[in-house]
């Protein structure tokens, strides 16, 4: 049985500290025992403060502290931290305003990337919102660190505003906002569609899995992950999502471009395997294109290629 916090323990000594936070972050939203929470916050500030992101760091380690005093480590962390701020006061202060305004800028460019999507200026909210995704390469990092941003009136500009009339920045005290969950979404989802349009495969695909890590009711955005697989040419990673989805594509889905991403798919994998099942995979998903576009040429040639009689959409 799956271990959470060993599998997330492990992606830390593999050096990929992104996906530690989101696992970490998981093991937040999914337990209610106080020693594993414990772990998740200390680990998560331990990374944070590692990276000098002291404020967010200081936050989980506190949140871990409070859930178990006992621990030695965890109280020795917070005391060195809790020192550093105290001897350097000064300079915690600029960094701590500088950070500030880095994700009031962050801020800004997703709400004014988000605008120009609105006005039809796709070309000019690609290079914002693209941007963001190297500052904050998964929605955990952006969650922990899109937050307890203080804004004055001063500073509540159009850009802020827009945020928080789609209730995609909430305000949790004075003059503290967080970006939520619903705004971390429509981002992915716009910055997904961006890089389809740009034919951004790879890139899509993680945007898409982010989405569906903040709403995994979104089940339309593994059928999008599914053709963008496909059009990056990763076949086996594909076919992987294809056998836990129903057969029914969602109305938010281009059936015809899913069940052709299916048919390539199954089609490339077979190859390899010479499975019957995955032959008749192929056929199955072909046919099913074919039912909606019998001009589908390419479709029409593979169908034929597993079938020694003419093409389905000539007969």
């Amino acid at each position: 049985m799956s271990n959470p916090i060993a599998d997330a323990q492990a992606l830390e000594v593999e050096g990929k500290l992104a996906e530690a936070i989101q696992a970490y972050d998981d093991i937040l939203n999914t337990t209610d025992e106080t020693q594993t929470l414990a772990l998740a916050y200390f680990r998560l500030g331990a990374i944070y403060q590692e990276w000098r992101e002291l404020f967010t760091a200081q936050r989980f380690l506190a949140q871990a502290h409070q859930l178990d005093p006992s621990n030695t480590d965890i109280r020795d962390t917070v005391a060195k931290l809790n020192q550093h701020f105290s001897d350097n006061r000064e300079a915690v202060a600029d960094e701590m305003s500088r950070k500030n305004s880095d994700q009031i800028v962050s801020l800004f460019r997703i709400a004014t990337g988000i605008k120009l999507l609105t006005m039809e200026k796709p070309v000019q909210a690609y290079p914002l919102l693209k941007s963001r995704t190297k500052i904050f390469p998964n929605a955990a990092m952006a969650k922990h660190l899109l937050t307890d941003i203080q804004i004055t009136e001063d500073e509540r500009n159009a850009a802020i505003n827009f945020l928080l009339e789609r209730d995609w920045l909430a305000n949790t005290s004075t003059l503290l906002y967080t970006i939520t969950e619903k705004g971390l979404y429509n981002f992915y989802v716009e910055l997904a569609q961006l890089h389809v349009a740009n034919a951004a495969w790879t890139e899509a695909v993680m945007c898409y899995e982010q989405a569906y890590w903040l709403d995994s009711a979104q089940a339309h955005l593994r059928y999008r992950i599914v053709i963008c697989h496909a059009k990056a040419e990763a076949w086996d990673a594909a076919v992987e999502i294809i056998a836990k989805l129903p057969t029914d594509v969602p109305e938010a889905v281009d059936a015809i471009a899913y069940h052709t991403a299916v048919a390539q798919s199954y089609h490339h994998v077979y190859q390899a395997t010479q499975n019957a099942e995955t032959k008749q995979k192929v056929i199955e998903a072909c046919q099913a294109v074919l039912r909606s576009d019998k001009k589908a040429k390419a479709v029409s040639r593979l169908l034929a290629s597993y079938q020694s009689k003419k093409a389905w959409w000539r007969r």
